[in-house]
């Protein structure tokens, strides 16, 4: 093992450890209150949001996140883009809408691309870390985490949810969860500044997107598509998806 992973395993440890600390439960409430609880939360997303994420949501949200979390929520045919400045929480409201999605039995199959593996590992940890880990999903959803199916990048839920990590340009064909084609698609971070100055490359990766990531969906089953990013380019594909 290299310096530099065993640093990384260091800081998910006390990332996993900082969470079940945050996410204390009250267990006196019986079986019967913690279900009314949950299904009041459930009735209001952004609640729900600050109920299970206390860790993330230390501040009101703005008007205008409380309009995206209802836009992706409510709508299981859509197709968002987040392209806010930088500490506005888009891949965070990404990753709380996606998991509320999940638990609440809206969406199954998630499919996360970023510009590499990766970064798309990376940005999908931290939902795999919520779900074995938060326990306050864990005391209104009961355990996440499947033993035989939980590596980095590509997991499943005892509940039946798959989510997988993909790098920018590489097959998402086949990619199933029993016969669940892909219901959503995050795509966060896919455009780089290097990247960026190659107009050909913002080509390929786009024609990549619309010609084979997309595509993987059902035809008679909702998609979620969200794109979240930094404008950092005139023409890329964070601005191409707001087009």
């Amino acid at each position: 093992m290299t310096a530099d992973e065993k640093k990384s395993i260091k800081q998910w440890d006390e990332y996993r450890k900082n969470l079940k600390a945050s996410t204390t439960v009250d267990k006196s409430l019986s079986f019967a209150e913690r279900n009314r609880k949950r299904l009041q939360l459930e009735a209001d997303p952004v609640a729900w949001m600050i109920e299970m994420f206390p860790n993330y949501c230390r501040a009101p949200f703005a008007s205008f996140q409380k309009k995206a979390i209802i836009r992706m929520i409510e709508h299981p045919e859509w197709y968002e883009t987040l392209s806010w400045s930088r500490e506005l929480a888009k891949s965070t409201i990404t990753m709380m809408a996606a998991l509320y999605l999940s638990l609440t039995g809206k969406k199954r199959n998630w499919l996360l691309v970023s510009n590499s593996q990766d970064n798309a590992n990376r940005l999908l940890e931290p939902y795999r870390i919520n779900l074995d880990s938060n326990q306050r999903i864990e005391f209104y959803y009961g355990a996440q985490q499947d033993i035989g199916n939980w590596t980095i990048g590509d997991f499943k839920t005892k509940s039946g949810v798959s989510f997988r990590a993909l790098g920018a340009g590489q097959s998402p064909r086949g990619t199933r969860n029993e016969d669940v084609r892909p219901d959503g698609i995050l795509i966060d971070d896919i455009d780089t500044d290097q990247d960026c100055l190659n107009p050909e490359i913002i080509n390929k990766r786009w024609a990549w997107i619309e010609q084979a990531l997309i595509p993987t969906r059902s035809i008679s089953n909702p998609l979620l598509v969200i794109f979240a990013g930094n404008i950092i380019a005139r023409d890329c594909c964070i601005t191409r998806a707001g087009a």
